[in-house]
């Protein structure tokens, strides 16, 4: 399951709890994910903090009840988990523009769709392939994006790379959780043969126009987006991702095999989810391939 999948699972829960108390808590459970991690991707891929979807949404169904119903506001406030009128009725002003009473003579509308992320960001794949490969997903299109990046050469580059670029983002006063920060990386250049000990591997983090780079070895660049299939690999319990990244790339060649999709020429990458405070990598790593329609 990939992390699209685990937050729209945790969308789920709360689309099925807006009439009663939700504990944030149990909706990271529900994606599998601590619960800063699900705060971060729960913004990144829905474009709202988990509260504020969940006060809209609340806010939304309201408003129905509102305009189509004599039903007293006192009622519907309690329905949707309002502490009190008052409580209610700043929310719904700051969200509509109007207080509940406002908002029923003047016979307003206000609607807030439920989130779908997979028909957000995925394209549509032939049945028979997603019963076969139900773990790959074809995003519609990751957009381009503005990256501080560094590439380590030598042995253990991933670990190299890593090491500036903690350094970095700590020296920089950035914060990979509070800032919502995406951190991407790729071997440059790929060893030629399983046997060679010493390649390349480049590591992106992605920062707002705001953020000055001024550093020696740290760089920025646009990193290009494009249409991707995308896996998700979880770590094993000793923490190594190394055998189940090879068996993904494995499972991506057979598929676009069966696929109407082709290689489509630009940089695969891989992203790194999950990072404590220190910015150490607790989490797993979603594969993306490039790819066109044949």
């Amino acid at each position: 399951m990939n992390y699209y999948e685990r937050i729209q699972r945790s969308i789920d829960y709360i689309e099925n709890n807006l009439e009663n108390k939700i504990d944030i808590q149990n909706a990271a459970q529900e994606s599998y994910m601590s619960l800063s991690n699900y705060y971060r991707m729960f913004f990144a891929l829905v474009g709202y903090t988990v509260k504020e979807y969940i006060r809209c949404r609340r806010i939304s169904l309201a408003a129905h009840f509102i305009a189509n119903s004599n039903t007293p506001i006192i009622d519907i406030a309690v329905m949707y988990d309002f502490e009190s009128g008052d409580s209610f009725s700043r929310a719904f002003k700051r969200i509509t523009g109007y207080i509940p009473s406002e908002f029923r003579r003047l016979n307003k509308q206000y609607h807030f769709e439920r989130v779908n992320i997979l028909d957000k960001y995925f394209d549509i794949q032939d049945k028979e392939l997603l019963d076969k490969y139900p773990d790959i997903k074809v995003l519609k299109e990751l957009e381009p994006m503005k990256v501080a990046y560094y590439c380590y050469f030598g042995k253990e580059p991933e670990h190299g790379a890593f090491t500036v670029m903690i350094d970095w983002l700590n020296n920089s006063g950035l914060d990979i959780n509070k800032q919502k920060l995406r951190i991407f990386g790729y071997n440059n250049p790929s060893p030629t043969s399983p046997d060679q000990k010493e390649y390349g591997y480049e590591v992106c983090v992605t920062i707002d126009d705001s953020v000055v780079v001024n550093d020696d070895k740290v760089q920025t660049k646009m990193l290009s987006g494009g249409l991707y299939a995308v896996v998700s690999v979880g770590q094993e319990n000793n923490g190594d991702l190394g055998e189940e990244i090879a068996k993904a790339w494995g499972r991506f060649n057979n598929w676009m095999k069966d696929s109407k999709y082709v290689y489509g020429g630009f940089q695969w990458l891989e992203e790194h989810l999950g990072f404590d405070d220190h910015g150490n990598h607790t989490g797993g790593i979603e594969l993306y391939m490039p790819v066109k329609q044949k």
